[in-house]
């Protein structure tokens, strides 16, 4: 497919991946094949490998105890119509709450992705490399895979998800920080550090201009207002991370701004 996913924006991603999602869940094996586990098995009590490493990955880019939530196709019918989101267009949740006390807006401290975000992102990590992720053979031609699209939205989402919970609640703000953590969460899924740092650049390239007005800013560049880590070199991603990078995400946090209904759904 083309580098152009729709509108553009987080939601409009949403809607225009969706779409191409019918399509591949139903054709491509990779997302969930007869006999796979699925990384949302087991009861309440259990978390899977993915739904772990997840959470850990969300945990060291906001400092908090926060947890990554994968649920299936049942549980994610039951979530849209408690929130009046449309389920087959959204990717992931992060609920915000308001705290009397402060008269702020907060984020909780899970994120729930969706069936078909947890099954992407699950894939990825299967085969976090440039051949089998994002290059596949189709015939005797090499060429991108027809999942890799969804795949890098997939790793993504993790990335905006987290920006939310902790307690960014901006969507271009949360949106802006996710692209310069693209490779943070890649190479955390397994990837080398260069297909992680390649994959962010191409999401900074090809998906972050399209995106409706709500989702981009111009504070957004290298050296910007937004630039998390203006001492180092390279964007979207540095060329190395601090080991702790929820140091430098906690001063972006904005606890309390005013949302709209839908922008806590990434």
């Amino acid at each position: 497919m083309g580098k152009q996913l729709g509108e553009g924006a987080v939601f409009a991603i949403r809607r225009s991946a969706a779409a191409l999602l019918v399509t591949l869940c139903l054709a491509t094996p990779a997302l969930g094949a007869a006999g796979d586990s699925l990384p949302w098995d087991g009861d309440a009590a259990r978390v899977t490998p993915l739904e772990a490493r997840s959470s850990r990955i969300a945990r060291s880019l906001t400092g908090r105890d926060v947890s990554i939530e994968c649920v299936g196709p049942a549980a994610w019918r039951s979530l849209a119509a408690e929130y009046g989101f449309e389920r087959e267009l959204t990717w992931a949740l992060t609920p915000l709450r308001s705290e009397a006390a402060t008269s702020s807006t907060i984020p909780t401290a899970r994120s729930t992705l969706s069936p078909r975000a947890c099954r992407l992102e699950d894939a990825f990590v299967r085969s976090p490399t440039e051949l089998g992720a994002r290059l596949c053979r189709h015939g005797g031609v090499l060429g991108e895979c027809d999942d890799w699209a969804a795949k890098l939205l997939a790793v993504h989402v993790l990335g905006h998800e987290s920006m939310h919970l902790a307690g960014i609640i901006d969507e271009a703000r949360a949106e802006c920080l996710a692209v310069q953590l693209d490779a943070f969460i890649a190479a955390r899924l397994g990837a080398t550090t260069e297909f992680a740092r390649s994959l962010a650049r191409e999401y900074w390239r090809y998906y972050y201009p399209s995106q409706d007005h709500r989702y981009r800013s111009a504070d957004c560049r290298d050296g910007g207002p937004l630039d998390l880590f203006p001492s180092r070199h390279g964007w979207p991603t540095p060329g190395t991370y601090p080991s702790w990078p929820a140091r430098s995400i906690h001063p972006f946090a904005a606890a309390g701004q005013a949302v709209s209904p839908d922008t806590s759904s990434a």
